[in-house]
C-alpha cells in the first residue's frame, strides 16, 4: 500500500467532491481506466476502511485524481471529513478497463466518467488518431462532471466525438441529446458495432443493458468491457 497525501478537494457537480493526491514516496503505475483501493488510515498509518475507486487521472500526472459522490455511506461520511494535508493508503491498480486500438467507444453514466476520463485524458495528451467516441449520461446538465473540460479536450484532438445525453431535464438551447443511451442513440453515430472495441461504467443495470443492446446492434461480445455498481 503507498501512502498519498491530499492536495486538494473540491465540489463540483451534485454532491461530487474531486481528490487530487500525491504521492509520498514511489508513483503508482497503472493504466488509464483502472482502479484502485483507497484506504482511510489511523493516526499509525494504519487501515480503517478501503473502497474501491476509479482513477481520473491520466498516467502522466503527477498526481490521482478521483471523482466520489459523498453518498453519506460508511466510507464516504468520513472521506467527507479529510482536509488538505491528510493521509490515505492507495492499494496496487486493478481491473480491464482500458482501452485498446484505435476505434473505441466509451460510455458512462454518472461518477462512472471517472475511468472514461482518464481514458479521454490520455487520448488527447497523446493525441491519439482514430475514432473515439464518448457517451456520457447525467440527470441533470449540472450533473456532468468534467463537462467544460471534455469540449476542450474534444476540440484539441478531431478524433475525440462527444455525445452528452440528459434524462431528467430539456434545458433550454441544449445542444446535446436527452433520455438515456439506447440502441437509437449509439446507432446514430456508430456505423458498424464490431469495429469497435466497447467500454462502458456506470450503475450496474445500466451496464447490464448496455452489454446486451451492443449485442443485439452487432457488436463483438469479446470487444465489450464493463464496469458497474449497486
Amino acid at each position: 500500500m503507498l501512502k498519498y497525501r491530499i492536495s486538494s478537494i473540491w465540489k463540483t457537480a451534485g454532491e461530487v467532491k474531486i481528490f487530487r493526491v500525491i504521492p509520498l514516496g514511489n508513483k503508482l503505475i497503472y493504466k488509464p481506466g483502472q482502479f484502485v483501493m483507497m484506504h482511510l488510515l489511523n493516526e499509525k498509518g494504519e487501515s480503517l476502511d478501503r473502497r474501491p475507486y476509479s482513477i481520473a487521472s491520466e498516467p502522466d500526472s503527477d498526481y490521482l485524481e478521483f471523482c466520489i459522490k459523498m453518498i453519506g455511506g460508511r466510507f464516504t461520511s468520513k472521506l467527507d471529513l479529510l482536509k488538505e494535508g491528510s493521509i490515505v493508503g492507495i492499494e496496487v491498480p486493478m481491473g480491464m478497463l482500458s482501452y485498446e486500438g484505435d476505434k473505441c467507444v466509451l460510455i458512462c453514466g454518472g461518477t462512472g466518467i471517472a475511468p472514461i476520463m482518464s481514458m479521454v485524458r490520455d487520448i488527447a495528451k497523446k493525441e491519439k488518431k482514430g475514432d473515439f467516441f464518448v457517451f456520457y449520461s447525467a440527470k441533470k446538465k449540472d450533473h456532468l462532471i468534467y463537462y467544460d473540460e471534455l469540449l476542450s479536450l474534444e476540440k484539441k484532438n478531431p478524433s475525440l466525438k462527444l455525445v452528452f445525453t440528459l434524462t431528467r431535464e430539456e434545458p433550454p438551447a441544449w445542444p446535446g441529446k436527452c433520455g438515456r443511451i439506447d440502441e437509437a442513440l449509439l446507432r446514430e453515430f456508430i456505423v458498424n458495432p464490431k469495429e469497435y472495441n466497447w467500454y462502458i461504467c456506470g450503475p450496474l443495470e445500466m451496464s447490464s443493458s448496455l452489454r446486451d443492446c451492443i449485442n443485439s446492434m452487432g457488436g463483438d461480445p469479446k470487444k465489450i468491457h464493463l464496469e458497474g455498481w449497486g
